[in-house]
C-alpha cells in the first residue's frame, strides 16, 4: 500500500515511531514517559525508606517508653527483734505493740509490729496472727524521737513451735502506705519469715532474726 502513505500529508504514529513526510522518527514522548514512571519508582522507593524509617523511631520510642515504666525493684533486708508485748503498749486502734526490731540492707531503721488481737488465735502448735507493720527512721518509742515513718502495711501469718526447738515464723502482706524515697513501693507485695527464740519454749516469746522483702 505505498500509494495510500505517499497521499498522507500529516504523520501517523506506530509504536514508538512516529511516520511524517515518508520517514520513520523516534518518539521522544515515549521516552519522556519511561523517564517519567524512572522518577515516579524513585519517588515511591524514597517514599517507602522513609516509611520505614519511621516505624523503626516508634518502635524505639516504644522500647524507650518501656523501660521507663518499669516497676521499681525489689527490697530485701535483714531484720534482728525483740518480743515487746509484755510491755502493753497499745496504738490508737487498740493493736498491740508485740515485736520491735532492727531492719537493714536495702531499707534502714526500727520496724514494729502490732497484732490485732481479735484476728490471732492458736491452732496446736501453731499460732496465727494478723498485724500492721511499720518501718521508721528511727524509733519512735524514744521519748523526744524525731523518728519519720518510711513505710506501713498489713499482714497476717503463722508461728510453728516445734516442741524443744526454735519457732518458725512466716508472713505475706502488702505495703498500704510509703513515703519519701520509698514511695514507688506502695502497693507491693511482702514477705517475711525467720526465727523464735523463746524465754519459756513455746509460751513467752524472747526474740529472733530473720528476712523481710518488698516485691
Amino acid at each position: 500500500m505505498p500509494g495510500l502513505v505517499s497521499n498522507i500529508s500529516g504523520s501517523c504514529v506506530m509504536g514508538v515511531y512516529v511516520f511524517f513526510r515518508g520517514k520513520f522518527y523516534k518518539d521522544s514522548n515515549q521516552k519522556g514517559e519511561k523517564t517519567m514512571k524512572t522518577k515516579m519508582k524513585k519517588l515511591i522507593s524514597i517514599g517507602t525508606i522513609a516509611l520505614f524509617a519511621l516505624a523503626l523511631l516508634l518502635d524505639l520510642g516504644t522500647v524507650l517508653a518501656d523501660d521507663d515504666e518499669k516497676p521499681a525493684p525489689s527490697l530485701a533486708c535483714t531484720i534482728e527483734c525483740h518480743f515487746a508485748g509484755h510491755l502493753g503498749i497499745f496504738d490508737d486502734d487498740g493493736r498491740l505493740l508485740v515485736w520491735t526490731g532492727e531492719i537493714d540492707e536495702d531499707i534502714e531503721g526500727v520496724i514494729l509490729w502490732w497484732f490485732d488481737l481479735t484476728g490471732s488465735k492458736d491452732t496446736g502448735l501453731v499460732k496465727h496472727y494478723v498485724a500492721r507493720w511499720e518501718i521508721w527512721s528511727d524509733d519512735p518509742l524514744e521519748e523526744n524521737s524525731e523518728a519519720v515513718l518510711l513505710l506501713a502495711g498489713d499482714d497476717a501469718g503463722t508461728t510453728s513451735v516445734p516442741p524443744g526447738k526454735d519457732g518458725i515464723w512466716q508472713g505475706e502482706g502488702m505495703v498500704t502506705e510509703a513515703y519519701g524515697e520509698f514511695e514507688d513501693w506502695i502497693g507491693r507485695h511482702v514477705h517475711e519469715t525467720g526465727n523464735v527464740t523463746w524465754a519459756i519454749p513455746g509460751v513467752l516469746p524472747l526474740g529472733g532474726e530473720g528476712i523481710f522483702r518488698i516485691n
